[in-house]
């Protein structure tokens, strides 16, 4: 009975020591402003011209299309999003990853259709300059925690090796991959 109560109380010691550690990420994650859009679109594009964006952006309209639903998102919380040949309006949020009062080192969008379902991370990205530094995996930990008593699901191709394994290391399960080799990837709902 002893050893059960001393690995109970060392389980919850690691947790509240793992949320302690988190606590300085998510002051960091905050909402994005229009001004943040530019960035976040420049990393769009470098995606799909890599053929991993979620988004064919290879002409002015597309981009001034998403353009518009991105800065519908930061100013009313609501990502548009298309439903056979609907356009319907989901939960949505732009949110970014800074360091201090300095500059922005990555975003993430993430979107759900209702307060019941799961959020979706539709994309993520961390600014060049600041790649190679494990800002990938506190970007999506952040999000966790942020996003807190909800799962998180992502899909992605696995040529995107980089952000796969900033899933993976911010305890993203990789579910599935389809013919195409995209993976499906799930975060549980983390109680913080």
């Amino acid at each position: 009975m002893w050893a059960a109560f001393k690995r109970l109380w060392s389980n919850e010691h690691r947790k509240a020591e793992a949320s302690d550690r988190l606590q300085p990420e998510v002051k960091r994650l905050e909402a994005a402003a229009i001004e943040d859009i530019d960035s976040f679109l420049e990393a769009a594009r470098r995606a799909d011209a890599q053929g991993h964006s979620p988004w064919v952006l290879r002409d002015e309209v597309r981009l001034a299309t998403l353009r518009r639903a991105l800065e519908f998102t930061v100013q009313r919380g609501q990502w548009l999003q298309r439903e056979g040949s609907d356009i319907v309006r989901w939960q949505g949020r732009l949110l970014k990853l800074r360091h201090g009062e300095g500059p922005s080192l990555g975003m993430l969008l993430v979107c759900r259709p209702d307060e019941e379902a799961a959020w979706q991370l539709r994309f993520f990205y961390i600014r060049p300059e600041w790649q190679g530094s494990g800002h990938g995996e506190r970007l999506l930990r952040a999000a966790r925690y942020s996003l807190s008593g909800v799962p998180l699901h992502a899909r992605l191709p696995l040529d995107c090796r980089a952000a796969v394994s900033s899933l993976e290391r911010a305890g993203f399960t990789r579910m599935q991959i389809n013919a195409f080799k995209v993976a499906s990837f799930e975060a549980s709902a983390e109680w913080v």
